[in-house]
Parts: structure tokens; C-alpha cells; sequence
């Protein structure tokens, strides 16, 4: 990847954008002088999680209820535990799986459901625009 992208940006059609090489440096050139920069210099630019799978599998690491398989009283309550990643910031989703797991951790059950609309506004008929041209 290193070698790549050195590559690609000393290509003619990059001068006007290339600059001094900041990281690994000019000075790394031997493939363990490149692993050994990527080694210590790596990491995630994103949101860990999906990590620790839920299920009653071979592969899944925790059940239904965060309990780690194997380990009596130790549970797994964050993001890693996501089956796949949001879209979004994980810090909602993962205030919702700490609520839950505090619930089933308390031995409380299931919310009821709720009977509430959900996504019609105050005067909702009444504040719509009109779809006649008029």
C-alpha cells in the first residue's frame, strides 16, 4: 500500500499536489522498514464494533442477553456486539443496548408496546401542502 501510493502520487499528473513525503518518510524504503512503520502506526479512523458476535453459534462470543459464552458473569454491553455497523454515530445505538442490558440484568422484561402514532405532527391534515396546482 505504501509502495502504491508513492507510485501513484509520483506520477507527473500529481506535481502540482505533491509535497515532501510526512509519513513513513523518505528514508523508509525496505519492505520491514515499511511493515514496521505500518505496524506501530496503524489503526481504525472508525467506530469499532461487529466484533464480538451475538448467538448461540460456535462463532458468536455472546447470547441474547450480553452473557459471554463460557465466562459465568461476565458480559459484553457496547457496539461489539452489533451485528452489523449503523450508518450513523454509534453512541445512540449503543446507549439503547446499555438500557437494554441493564433491564435484563435487573431481571426486568420486555417494555409493552406502545400504541402511540409515531410520525404524524400536531394539525398534520390541516399543515400539509396542498398537491392541487393551482
Amino acid at each position: 500500500c505504501v509502495r502504491l501510493t508513492r507510485e501513484i502520487i509520483s506520477q507527473p499528473a500529481m506535481d502540482a499536489y505533491r509535497g515532501s513525503e510526512i509519513q513513513p518518510g523518505e528514508g523508509v524504503q525496505s519492505d520491514s522498514d515499511i511493515d514496521a512503520f505500518v505496524r506501530s502506526a496503524v489503526e481504525s479512523a472508525y467506530h469499532p464494533s461487529c466484533a464480538c458476535r451475538m448467538g448461540e453459534d460456535s462463532m458468536a462470543v455472546v447470547d441474547s442477553e450480553t452473557r459471554v459464552h463460557g465466562i459465568e458473569g461476565l458480559r459484553v454491553v457496547d457496539s461489539s456486539i452489533f451485528p452489523t455497523i449503523t450508518n450513523g454515530n454509534l453512541n445512540s445505538p449503543t446507549i439503547m443496548l446499555a438500557e437494554r442490558a441493564a433491564d435484563i440484568i435487573k431481571g426486568k422484561g420486555m417494555l409493552e408496546a406502545s400504541q402511540a402514532v409515531v410520525g404524524l405532527g400536531y394539525e398534520w391534515e390541516s399543515k400539509q401542502r396542498s398537491t392541487s396546482a393551482s
